[in-house]
Formats: structure tokens, C-alpha cells, sequence
């Protein structure tokens, strides 16, 4: 059964293929939110092992990404994850920027929407490159191009 037809469920934890052979890990939070951990592994952990390694990133993801992402198991979220965050919003028209969180939307500064994640839905091929130059240590051309920008 293809994974794109597989419903997720809060606490779910998947494995993440990479393209080197190894594995990430990540945790679907409130749809379309997943917790990602910083660990890559040359074989699979359990889900709970997945879980017990530090937060690299928080970010929603596009139910096609999961294809081929193998389902662990299930294992309820962590207090700290089961918090929502604010991410941030800009218009691409007049460049206003606004905080979102818990469905609501208000205006904001560049300053306080600075160090948010924006609030994009990522695709497969972009969340392994952001994985990738994580483990590297190295800026991702995604996360960068997408910051907040000062409109003149």
C-alpha cells in the first residue's frame, strides 16, 4: 500500500530514507506538522529510540513526501512537542509580514518574525536537502530563501 493513501496519526514515527543509505527520523505531530530528530543511522531504529535523540527541526510536510518513508510505530508525543509554534508569513505582493499560530494570524516586525520557521508546506526532495545539510553542518538554499524579507 502506497504511503500516500496510509492515514497518519499523531505520534506516528517514520523512517526517512536518505540517499547515502542511511536513515533520519521524524514524528507526525498535528497534521501537516512532523518533529524531525538529529540522528542519521546506517540501520533502523525502533520508534522509540528514533524519538529519544535531540529536535533538528519542526516543519509541515506534503503527505506525497511520505511515500517512501517507512512507518516504526506509534509513540505518544512529548510534552515540549505537542506545543504549537509560531511560524511566520509574509505577502508576496505588498511584503507584510504576520506570525502565525493555533490558526490565527497577526501582524508582526521583521524583527519578531526573525529565527521562525516560515509557514511553508515542504516537499520530499527539499526535506532531504534540508536533512542532508543539517548533518553537514551547512546552510540550506530552501531555509535561506525563504527568511523574511525587509520590502522596500
Amino acid at each position: 500500500m502506497s504511503m500516500s493513501r496510509t492515514i497518519v496519526k499523531p505520534g506516528d514515527v517514520y523512517s526517512v530514507p536518505l540517499e547515502d543509505g542511511r536513515y533520519s527520523y521524524a514524528q507526525a505531530l498535528e497534521s501537516p506538522e512532523f518533529a524531525f530528530f538529529d540522528v542519521a543511522t546506517e540501520t533502523e531504529l525502533t520508534a522509540e529510540e528514533a524519538i529519544s535523540h535531540p529536535l533538528m527541526f519542526r516543519i509541515w510536510v506534503h503527505k506525497s513526501s511520505l511515500k517512501t518513508w517507512n512507518k516504526l510505530g506509534k509513540v505518544p508525543i512529548s510534552e515540549q512537542l505537542s506545543k504549537q509554534v509560531p511560524r511566520f508569513k509574509q505577502n508576496a505582493l505588498n511584503g507584510k509580514l504576520s506570525i502565525y499560530i493555533n490558526g490565527q494570524e497577526t501582524p508582526a516586525s521583521l524583527d519578531e518574525v526573525r529565527g521562525l520557521e516560515c509557514a511553508a508546506v515542504w516537499e520530499g526532495s527539499h526535506i532531504l536537502s534540508r536533512i542532508r545539510d543539517h548533518l553537514a553542518g551547512q546552510e540550506n538554499l530552501w531555509v535561506s530563501s525563504m527568511q523574511p524579507k525587509q520590502k522596500g
